[in-house]
């Protein structure tokens, strides 16, 4: 059975993967891939930032992930461009993820941007991490190198929560304690495979 866990930008994914993963469950992280893409490019992924017009973020085959935020939400087709290399990447690593764990009883797909992408089709329930937006504006901006106008940016391109807390069939909220929201999450799963069952 595979359950998507979306949620906006600081919705707490991470702690929760973290959580996971301890507790033994088989997690695909998108953003862990992504994070790679861009902390250890490949010389094809150097030459593609380049045939784009990306070439100003690369400095001594390092790349700068906030001078390529910056560029792609001023030009919509860089961004789309840079989207279908990072998406194709990330959906190889998933597939073989998905493959690698075909025998397990439950997986979990953690897709920040699941609805954006129409990839809740794949999963057999959602479960959306949900946080008021002044909250985690405020916990985004203490992430380092992360400037109050690109969190205002990046949560502008994400589905509203409305519509996200519409889609999902399970919404955990993460504002509260972690213990608290730890003991809903495992009640839920509980409830799913009850369902599966």
């Amino acid at each position: 059975m595979i359950i998507g866990l979306t949620g906006g930008i600081a919705s707490g994914k991470t702690t929760i993967v973290n959580f996971l993963k301890k507790n033994k469950f088989a997690v695909h992280e998108s953003d862990g891939v992504v994070k790679k893409i861009y902390s250890k490019p490949t010389y094809r992924f150097i030459k593609y930032l380049k045939k784009i017009g990306l070439l100003n973020s690369i400095k001594n085959q390092k790349i700068n992930k906030n001078t390529i935020r910056e560029e792609i939400f001023i030009n919509k087709r860089k961004k789309r461009e840079l989207e279908k290399f990072i998406h194709k990447e990330v959906k190889k690593s998933r597939e073989k993820f998905l493959k690698k764990h075909k025998k397990s009883t439950i997986v979990f797909l953690d897709i920040p941007l699941l609805f954006e992408n129409n990839l809740e089709k794949i999963c057999d329930y959602v479960i959306l991490l949900y946080a008021p937006k002044v909250i985690r504006k405020k916990r985004a901006i203490k992430r380092t190198g992360m400037r109050k106008k690109i969190v205002e940016n990046i949560m502008n391109n994400q589905l509203s929560d409305s519509l996200k807390r519409k889609k999902a069939d399970f919404i955990i909220k993460t504002n509260t304690t972690k213990k608290n929201t730890y003991t809903i999450l495992m009640k839920t799963i509980n409830l799913i495979k009850k369902k599966y069952a």
